[in-house]
């Protein structure tokens, strides 16, 4: 499967319409084969005599990033340059290391389009915003700051990083732009998406772990909830701890419940299901540590009723029957 992963330098940091793209780098990138390819590259064509001075005295330019000959210059023009990326990025995967300030902030509106309803991109998440969530960066702050691409870089990967070995020529050849020129923020952009790809914590589709007793194991409720599952959540990976039973038949039932909320911990969602029991839904003390746990960890948790149910109460109903009557749940209208 590929991503593409765009880079784009600009005038400044206020977005459409008061600041412009003038550069522009794209990268595709193959998750399995932990490859990237430069696609795009672009400096573009304006006519500077219509900026004001707010323009030409921006950040890019006296830091010398990039040269106003170099606009002068360029080969194509704004709507050459958007017309073409809007074609290569159609019904594509794309993200960023800021998906907020690249696509949000300039590259959704006219005259690049990259958006759903205009040229049918589907926006991955975030780069900037999971690499931050994953990598520890020693901070004075008790709160996760958001990590820059410079930070990430010299955290995540180095010469032995699988990625950067596996586009060692392509490195090469784009080291010497320097940063923030958009091939060489695109490139470590990418090369950072597929380090966090690696290490299961860039994911495109969700995990959702499917919280169930095991007298639900292989019956048809299990395969009544599954397809439930699968139809409210198509494109998920679902995470089902009764494929783990027979590898797990020897160990202890702490072990069980370590791994399984190992699993849970790795996931994105939480849809968890009851036994009925005289018009009443109970779940055993597994289930009910399972959804507690996701709770103290903030995630996304569906009660399985009639379709996936979000208001629900889980309440500890008698602790002396762990099997099946540990916790009580009811629906909240």
């Amino acid at each position: 499967m590929d991503i593409y992963v765009v880079d784009i330098e600009t005038t400044g940091l206020n977005g459409y319409p008061k600041d412009h793209i003038v550069e522009i780098s794209i990268m595709r990138v193959n998750l399995l084969k932990q490859k990237i390819e430069q696609v795009y590259q672009s400096v573009i064509h304006y006519d500077v005599s219509s900026w004001d001075d707010s323009v030409l005295n921006s950040w890019i330019f006296e830091k010398g990033i990039v040269s106003i000959d170099e606009i002068k210059q360029a080969k194509k023009d704004l709507a050459t340059v958007a017309g073409e990326v809007r074609k290569m990025l159609s019904n594509k995967f794309v993200s960023a290391y800021n998906n907020a300030f690249d696509f949000d902030k300039f590259l959704k509106h006219e005259p690049w389009n990259i958006n759903p309803e205009k040229n049918k991109s589907k926006f991955a998440p975030c780069i900037m915003l999971t690499a931050s969530e994953h990598v520890k960066v020693p901070s004075k702050y008790k709160k996760r700051k958001i990590i820059r691409l410079t930070a990430a870089k010299k955290y995540l990967l180095n010469e032995n990083t699988e990625c950067i070995k596996n586009n060692k020529i392509l490195e090469n050849e784009l080291v010497h732009h320097g940063e923030h020129r958009a091939n060489y923020d695109a490139f470590y952009a990418a090369c950072i998406l597929l380090e966090l790809y690696r290490r299961s914590q860039y994911r495109i589709f969700p995990r959702v772990y499917y919280a169930h007793s095991m007298n639900i194991y292989r019956t048809k409720q299990e395969k009544r909830e599954l397809k439930l599952i699968k139809k409210t959540l198509p494109k998920a990976k679902i995470i089902n701890p009764a494929v783990y039973e027979k590898k797990w038949k020897d160990s202890t039932g702490k072990e069980i419940m370590k791994r399984c909320l190992d699993l849970l911990s790795n996931s994105d969602i939480v849809v968890f299901s009851a036994i009925e029991q005289d018009g009443s839904n109970y779940v055993g003390k597994g289930v009910f540590i399972e959804v507690k746990f996701a709770e103290e960890l903030g995630m996304e948790i569906y009660f399985i009723g009639d379709g996936l149910v979000k208001t629900y109460n889980l309440d500890m109903y008698d602790d002396n029957d762990w099997s099946l009557k540990f916790g009580k749940v009811t629906l909240v209208s």
